[in-house]
């Protein structure tokens, strides 16, 4: 169903409502009329016609009844009609109480012919004046139970006519009123569901569905189509220093100069211009003889911002990113097409902006790289292909097992050689990591608390969380329902954030540490010294560990004296704010050694252990108890 075809069901609904409110309400009044003149007619002993008012009336209460039980205006207008003519009829041929009948029925036809459309007024009213004129004009005439002279006869048969002319014009008219609103409005719903309020350009829905039109008929005559993906850099700016209001105005102008554009490519060949989204725009070149069209198109469109973009008489340095891709060369679907010349978009942002780049073959393998990966991904968790191998964590003093960092493995993507560095920016991409994160917790915990109950384990489980948490408000409340699930200690639990997760000025995600914090897990900030932390601004992480990146363990002996001190830094930093401090990646005797030196809580890493199945960790652990009772 399009949305024009909604918009006249919902117009026709309404009026469809008012409808049977119209004729709930005559069939209530008129009843009451037949009721009250039956009886007068009765008192008048006018039988035949006190019993035509009554069986009218009776028609009446039932159509009232059917109306409001079920609706029922088919009947009910029926049921109308057939009591307007009968009574008309009736108060025509006996006169009514003292031969006023024929003044009740001009407003009586008027009514009937307003409950009906058009044309269906035009037969009923039309058959009922043929009558009229028969009976009052004709031999039928003796059917009459009272007498009209032959002007009174034509009186009434003009009156009649000139009421029915009257009341289907105005009901014409009406109706005509009634058209050309529900066309407006469809004209309305069709623009607002196809074509961008701001610029009048067509909207994403829009774009894809004339997408589709022009592969279906390019694939058939053996064309080229070129679709260009354009994103304005520094747009953000000018929302920021004047506001959004100038921002849209600068959007306007911007479609207004690509319309221009259009307008004076379409003379050669078929261009075809749509709005995205925010500032991103596409346009769709279409030239059977020129393949390279796309290419000329997108350095016309740089051109546009050689000079600025004026708005309000301030002059806006603001430029295109353009990523261009063709059909078939690149994709055989509007989503496809539309997907990689938004890539190649990326791609031009990343070599500079203001500038063009096209879909590359390294672009497409990635592609096809991220849908293995992503189908692998779902399969692993359909199927249970994911595992978990579990890194001991050691007291850099004793060197007692003091907690184990748990980490996924995929069996079917480790056969491709596909490892969780590549399928987890992945699966954040494609939002499966938080299907994913859930499952690891849930296996963990359940590990845990067979661990405990196996070996008496009492160290921390350390468990990797994506940074896509941090986002989502249900994660704490997930969380503590595993915990309540498997009867953790919530302490014995600790979350693995890396440093670029962290956003300070983030609120919420801050408000979601803090509830994870509230339930008892302690967080540690992973790989950190790699991101861009302000030492200053430590105090300020909802954190608990400091886990030193191996970059920095590895430099420990390094030339580099800056990068040498590093850990030394670290520690000091993380004693002075109360915090544990995990090296990572300790592969070394004199790595270790020097640790232990500067009095770094925990390691971790091959010099020790390296990740353990589970099966390797329950005998590891027994090998380490051994070796401390000895």
């Amino acid at each position: 169903m399009t949305y024009s075809t909604k918009s006249s069901d919902e117009i026709e609904s309404v009026r469809r409502g008012r409808y049977i409110l119209l004729c709930k309400l005559l069939l209530a009044i008129g009843t009451t009329f037949l009721l009250v003149f039956g009886a007068l007619t009765v008192a008048d002993h006018l039988y035949l016609l006190s019993t035509v008012l009554l069986g009218c009336m009776t028609v009446g209460y039932l159509a009232l009844f059917l109306l409001f039980r079920d609706n029922n205006i088919k009947f009910a207008v029926i049921s109308i009609n057939t009591i307007c003519v009968v009574l008309s009829l009736m108060l025509l041929i006996t006169g009514g109480r003292e031969n006023t009948g024929v003044f009740w029925i001009y407003p009586v036809l008027a009514i009937n012919i307003f409950i009906n459309r058009f044309w269906s007024a035009v037969f009923l009213y039309g058959f009922f004046l043929v009558v009229c004129g028969a009976l009052l004009l004709t031999p039928l005439s003796g059917i009459l139970l009272t007498s009209y002279s032959l002007t009174e006869a034509l009186r009434i048969e003009f009156t009649l006519i000139a009421l029915y002319l009257i009341c289907l014009a105005t009901l014409h008219s009406e109706e005509r009123a009634q058209t050309m609103l529900s066309q407006m409005h469809n004209a309305d719903m069709h623009k607002m569901a196809f074509f961008d309020r701001l610029t009048g350009l067509p909207n994403r829905w829009n774009v894809k569905n004339r997408l589709d039109s022009l592969l279906l008929k390019a694939k058939k005559k053996g064309e080229h189509i070129g679709l260009l993906y354009i994103d304005l850099d520094n747009f953000k700016k000018v929302n920021d220093n004047y506001g959004h209001d100038m921002g849209d105005k600068l959007l306007k102008v911007f479609s207004d100069r690509l319309r221009q554009l259009a307008e004076e490519f379409n003379q050669s060949f078929q261009v075809e211009l749509g709005r995205m989204a925010g500032d991103e725009f596409v346009v769709v070149v279409k030239d059977p003889h020129h393949s390279d069209r796309a290419r000329e198109v997108a350095l016309k469109i740089l051109q546009l911002f050689d000079s600025g973009l004026p708005v309000e008489g301030i002059s806006h340095s603001v430029y295109a990113s353009v990523g261009i891709a063709l059909y078939p060369e690149n994709a055989s679907t509007a989503e496809e097409l539309i997907h990689c010349a938004d890539l190649a978009m990326y791609q031009a942002k990343g070599n500079g902006r203001n500038r063009v780049e096209y879909f590359s073959d390294e672009q497409a393998r990635e592609l096809r790289d991220q849908a293995v990966i992503e189908n692998s991904l779902r399969a692993s968790l359909q199927h249970n292909y994911f595992s978990l191998v579990y890194m001991p964590m050691f007291d850099c003093q004793t060197l007692e097992i003091v907690g184990l960092e748990v980490l996924l493995r995929a069996e079917n993507l480790q056969r491709l050689g596909i490892g969780p560095d590549r399928f987890i920016p992945i699966a954040e991409k494609t939002r499966l990591i938080k299907e994913i994160d859930l499952w690891v917790i849930d296996n963990a915990m359940a590990r845990l608390v067979e661990l405990q109950a196996t070996t008496g384990f009492s160290g921390k489980f350390c468990i990797n969380i994506s940074g896509v948490e941090l986002h989502n408000e249900l994660f704490p409340v997930q969380v503590k329902q595993l915990i309540d699930t498997h009867g953790v200690t919530p302490s014995l639990i600790e979350f693995e954030i890396t440093e670029t997760a962290f956003v300070l000025d983030d609120i919420k995600s801050r408000a979601i540490l803090n509830e994870l914090r509230d339930i008892g897990i302690s967080l540690a900030l992973d790989d950190f010294g790699t991101g861009f932390t302000a030492f200053s601004q430590l105090i300020n992480y909802p954190a608990d560990c400091l886990k030193i990146d191996r970059s920095f363990v590895n430099d420990l002996f390094s030339v580099d004296v800056a990068r040498h001190k590093m850990v030394r830094i670290i520690e000091d930093l993380a004693e002075l704010y109360g915090l544990r401090v995990v090296a990572e990646g300790v592969e070394t005797k004199e790595q270790l050694e020097y640790l232990q030196e500067i009095g770094c809580d925990w390691v971790q890493g091959y010099y020790l252990s390296r990740p353990l199945q589970w099966d390797a960790l329950l005998s590891f652990i027994d090998e380490q108890e051994t070796v401390v009772r000895q």
